[in-house]
């Protein structure tokens, strides 16, 4: 918040660095201020000579990469196991555990995948909800309202306040269904011989659930292409009126289904709703200026097409867009101001200080 507050251009790196912050300090309990190579979803791609498939040496050298990430980290939560300097992240409690084999290899690999996975994916969603705020400015305003009517200006928003912010939490949703991270789903393994509707699938058979396209079903929803709120106050699961077989169906796919569900995802919605919360009532989300003329955007030539406006992979991002953000008062800024100065003392008590 202080950072947007102070360097409001930066919007993007600060954004990233605070998703990145919060999932280091909860797995490895490191207080800092993704891609995925084809054959994981199309295996038959590793029969393929080297020639054929460039993406081979890349994935390559990304892997070297990640494991002296992961190898410094781990070792940096030994250390700190070692002089005492426990904090309670997740890793700790792992290390310790004797009950399993795992070996250190695939510990790196559980926490950073833990990591990679909580950074890119948080910071993509609170990027796509502001992108909607400029684009979509009334929402932004009924968003204002609430935080205003429960918060006032002489305080920011506080998990004790989410009960009470439904418009908002209404806002979170509905991002994470306008614009699911990765938008094509997990591919699930089938551990044994199944059948669906009359098909037989054997034993070892790929699946994925295209979130994109049950999020964009218009069966299930209304307008699914429109950033629309509303429709998670009207019924909690968003379908639109006249939906009733809704067996099996999930409020929302964006971390998965079933055993490959993603295990963050309640520090995840915790997250979302905390920080855009906090943005909706300290800030004012506007078009910024042509690129090339230099002159101010109006909210319809923001590009919100997935196509042109976000990143392609296996995650997607908005691409950086032009934005004003503006703080709401002066009010607003002493108390952003006075939250950053006091926040230094709750990672002192984390950190034993």
């Amino acid at each position: 918040m202080k950072q947007l507050l102070d360097d409001p251009l930066g919007y993007n790196d600060h954004i990233r660095r605070y998703s990145t912050g919060v999932i280091l300090l909860s797995v490895f309990g490191i207080l800092e201020t993704g891609a995925t190579p084809p054959i994981d979803v199309f295996p038959f791609l590793k029969y393929m000579p080297d020639f054929m498939s460039p993406w081979r040496k890349w994935a390559l050298e990304i892997r070297t990469k990640q494991r002296t990430l992961y190898f410094d980290l781990l070792n940096q939560v030994k250390e700190n196991i070692a002089t005492g300097n426990y904090n309670g992240c997740f890793m700790e409690k792992l290390l310790p555990d004797k009950n399993h084999a795992i070996d250190d290899e695939h510990l790196e690999y559980i926490g950073g995948v833990l990591m990679e996975g909580g950074s890119d994916t948080t910071s993509s969603t609170l990027l796509s909800f502001i992108l909607a705020m400029v684009k979509y400015p009334d929402d932004l305003k009924k968003a204002h309202e609430e935080a205003d009517r429960v918060c006032g200006e002489n305080r920011s928003p506080t998990f004790a306040d989410l009960p009470d912010i439904l418009y908002i939490r209404a806002c979170v949703s509905e991002v994470l269904r306008w614009r699911p991270v990765a938008a094509g789903g997990i591919p699930h393994q089938l551990i044994q011989d199944d059948m669906y509707n009359g098909y037989i699938f054997p034993k070892g058979r790929i699946f994925v659930a295209n979130t994109w396209s049950i999020h964009h079903d218009p069966d299930l929803y209304d307008k699914p292409d429109e950033f629309i709120p509303e429709r998670y106050l009207r019924n909690e699961m968003g379908f639109r009126t006249g939906v009733t077989d809704i067996d099996g169906i999930r409020k929302t796919y964006a971390f998965g289904a079933g055993r490959r569900i993603c295990p963050g995802q309640h520090l995840a919605e915790n997250s979302l709703l905390i920080n855009i919360a906090k943005l909706v009532w300290a800030f004012e989300f506007l078009p910024g200026k042509n690129p090339v003329t230099g002159e101010p955007l109006s909210k319809d030539a923001i590009d919100t097409s997935v196509v042109t406006a976000w990143t392609d992979g296996f995650l997607t991002a908005p691409i950086k867009f032009p934005l004003q953000i503006a703080v709401r008062s002066s009010n607003h800024a002493e108390v952003i101001t006075r939250e950053s100065n006091t926040s230094g003392e709750a990672f002192d008590d984390l950190h034993g200080k």
